[in-house]
């Protein structure tokens, strides 16, 4: 027991040292805390104008960097929404063609179920019909032709 008692002054002793030496850097820190309140009332305002010019060069210099980084994000999310919007302007021209196609498919569809010919049909037909005017227009011709040169020969008997 008598040796926990040694020991125990010794570990007593040790926090001892250990509080001055806390006490001293308080006491330092107090006493710098003091020059710092002493110089200010000395130099205030020239303390006080120097303050001011770091303010401003630091607000400036802050205001330039805010401002790029702004820049440079509006410029990144602007070139992803027109990205976004030439994707879907894409998209619905295509989907609007495809539309466009089914459509004229099921009408050409119906209009063949119900008889209706188609342009190529009717362009094939209005082409025959040409032709035939034209052959009808070569015959009535000629027995006209024939008719005079019959009625010359009548006359001559």
């Amino acid at each position: 027991m008598a040796k926990m008692k040694g020991g125990d002054k010794t570990a007593r002793g040790g926090r001892a040292a250990v509080q001055a030496q806390m006490l001293e850097g308080l006491h330092k820190v107090w006493l710098a805390g003091m020059g710092a309140v002493s110089k200010a009332q000395h130099g205030a305002p020239k303390m006080f104008d120097e303050l001011v010019a770091e303010g401003a060069r630091f607000q400036a210099d802050t205001r330039d960097s805010a401002e790029a980084a702004l820049r440079g994000a509006l410029g990144s999310v602007q070139q992803r929404i027109n990205a976004g919007v030439t994707g879907a302007r894409g998209q619905a021209n295509e989907a609007l063609a495809n539309l466009e196609k089914i459509f004229q498919t099921r009408v050409h569809r119906a209009l063949a179920q119900l008889g209706v010919p188609s342009a190529a049909e009717v362009h094939a037909l209005g082409k025959r019909i040409d032709a035939l005017n034209a052959n009808i227009d070569r015959l009535a011709r000629r027995p006209a032709a024939a008719a005079k040169g019959r009625g010359k020969r009548a006359t001559r008997k």
